[in-house]
């Protein structure tokens, strides 16, 4: 059953008052308790140093150096024991029961030695002390109080039954159950009257409080100055702020959205158990993942071995180091951060590095390559050098025409090579000018037909050209030039002797193909995606045979990608391969090529 505010607030009053009374009563009926075990604690010792002062008054009328008999003794303790209505005992210095109100004369020949009792070793150390234990005596627990005896060395022991205090409790006992019930009642009385008062006043402003919530007023009224009338002023001071917070959380969230998806690198909050609560779309991009992953855990989201170690290595302090991520690999420059101002979690910084890593190892590449192709002509040109220099062959007109000869072909290697390693540093480096314009594919292509006529005919391959007359590029002419012969002398160069090479050109929607078919060896697969990469070669060793340097195809390529193309190697049955390039078909002719010029 559900309780209003009214009920609510009468049975907490109503609670509180029977805890209290029960509190109250516990705690009155324990102090009760202890004040009146005190206080037979403190009777039992009067009555045994008065036990004690009767004593050494019965030794004084004896007179000097006398001491009294046992039998008085014993007598005087009877007589105390039933004017105290307690059990009196004398105890001399060697445990030994002399004299017992609760014991006749030939009880006390019976009784044991005392000397191990507690109460009588205290005494016994000078010491006054209060013990409750059962006694075999008479058959149930008692209060014992003893104190020294120094007239004899001894103890002088006053005892009474727990029990004799219990009926005075009962009665405090009662009396409180009465008062208690009365307190009961008024507290009733009192709870149901404040309940009321309170749920009509809680009531009011409730409902203050609601039409305020929905929209219905801006602001409570204020009808009295008590409490309640602090609380209305309070909701409304509240209502106020709760609006210039909202508008604040407003624009900071609008202004960490902004920032969140401006920032290219990526950004994301985990809370302590390293559960993402904010993920930037860079990072959602950068950690290869098809949604939002908020509210997962790390290692839900992204499989990633190497980033869950370094969070869990540097949960106190800031880190950064490099991972790997993904097929291919994706090279990542991770930064942790701990949330201090939080109770736990960490921010993590993702940037992509793996174009800088590709670059690194392209350079490495570079260094490695150049420094191997260089190698071998430089060599040669040294060793037919010295040769003609330290033996007879410089006189020797036809050895010398030979060692000069082979140095002419490997000097014009190089210089092939400087040339292409110059061409393709302008080409990466932007400082390649491009005048891009209407071309006609097929005079473009005839060109380079004939540039390659005299190489073609040397190994008697035959070049058939089916090319559209009507059909335009939009490209640069130089660049394309150079494309189509480094391309045409490539498929001349690996074709069979006396074997064809084919070039077409067709329109495809926006763009044009181009392509040049040999009917050479070949490339296996495993190679068509490398073969456009700088010095990457199928078969070195006859590349190198053929004269090639290695950055013919990877000039291709970047050409074609400052003008806007693509390139690709496809395979041609039974064997041979097909080089294509696909350009920008021709644009209007009233568009001007002059104001096309990229650098």
């Amino acid at each position: 059953m559900r309780l209003g505010v009214r009920g609510k607030v009468f049975v907490a009053f109503l609670g509180l008052a029977v805890v209290v009374g029960l509190a109250g009563g516990l705690y009155l009926d324990r102090e009760l308790g202890r004040l009146e075990e005190s206080e037979q604690q403190h009777e039992l010792l009067r009555h045994a140093r008065s036990a004690r002062a009767a004593a050494h008054a019965l030794d004084a009328a004896r007179g000097a150096g006398q001491r009294a008999a046992n039998p008085e003794i014993d007598a005087l303790a009877d007589q105390l024991g039933a004017s105290t209505n307690s059990r009196i005992t004398f105890i001399d210095d060697h445990g030994t029961v002399i004299a017992d109100s609760a014991l006749t004369a030939e009880g006390l020949l019976h009784e044991e030695n005392h000397s191990h009792r507690p109460e009588v070793i205290a005494a016994m150390s000078g010491r006054e002390d209060v013990v409750t234990r059962f006694s075999t005596t008479v058959g149930k627990d008692l209060l014992y109080g003893a104190v020294p005896w120094p007239e004899r060395h001894g103890v002088v022991r006053a005892a009474m039954a727990l029990d004799s205090g219990q009926d005075v409790l009962a009665h405090q006992r009662r009396l409180l159950l009465l008062a208690a019930a009365f307190g009961l009642f008024v507290a009733v009385l009192m709870s149901a009257l404040i309940s009321h008062l309170a749920a009509s006043a809680l009531g009011t402003l409730v409902t203050n409080a609601r039409a305020v919530l929905s929209g219905g007023q801006r602001r409570m009224p204020v009808s009295s100055e008590d409490e309640l009338g602090h609380i209305a002023g309070s909701l409304n001071r509240l209502a106020d702020e709760r609006s210039q917070t909202i508008e604040a959380l407003v624009k900071e969230r609008d202004r960490l959205n902004a920032v969140l998806n401006g920032v290219t690198d990526g950004l994301v909050a985990l809370d302590a158990g390293n559960r993402i609560e904010i993920v930037n779309p860079a990072a959602v991009q950068l950690l290869g993942l098809s949604e939002s992953p908020e509210g997962k855990t790390l290692v839900e989201a992204v499989r990633a071995p190497e980033l869950i170690e370094l969070i869990e290595r540097n949960r106190d302090a800031s880190a950064s180091a490099e991972i790997a991520l993904g097929d291919p690999a994706r090279h990542l420059l991770v930064r942790i951060a701990p949330l201090r101002a939080t109770t736990g979690g960490s921010v993590l910084v993702l940037h992509d590095v793996t174009d800088l890593r590709t670059m690194e190892l392209m350079r490495r590449d570079l260094v490695a390559n150049v420094s191997h192709e260089l190698r071998t002509p430089v060599s040669i040109i040294r060793a037919n050098a010295e040769t003609l220099l330290d033996g007879g062959a410089l006189e020797d007109p036809a050895q010398a025409r030979a060692f000069i000869q082979a140095m002419y072909r490997h000097a014009e290697r190089l210089s092939n090579l400087l040339s292409d390693l110059l061409d393709l540093a302008r080409i990466e480096g932007g400082a390649y000018p491009l005048c891009l314009e209407n071309i006609p594919l097929r005079q473009a292509v005839q060109r380079a037909v004939d540039t390659l006529q005299r190489t073609a005919k040397n190994k008697s391959v035959s070049v058939q050209v089916v090319v559209d007359a009507e059909l335009a590029a939009y490209a640069d002419n130089q660049a394309l030039d150079q494309v189509l012969v480094n391309l045409l002398d490539n498929a001349i160069k690996y074709s069979f002797d006396g074997g064809s090479v084919d070039i077409t050109a067709v329109r495809e929607k926006e763009q044009v193909r181009i392509a040049i078919s040999d009917d050479g060896p070949g490339i296996q697969e495993r190679h068509r995606a490398r073969v456009f990469e700088r010095f990457y070669r199928v078969d070195a060793g006859r590349s190198r045979a053929l004269g090639g340097t290695g950055l013919g195809l990877s000039i291709v390529k970047h050409l074609v990608g400052l003008m806007h193309g693509a390139v690709g190697v496809d395979p041609v049955e039974p064997h041979g391969s097909t080089f294509w390039v696909t350009l920008p078909v021709a644009t209007q002719p009233e568009r001007s090529a002059s104001n096309h010029r990229a650098a």
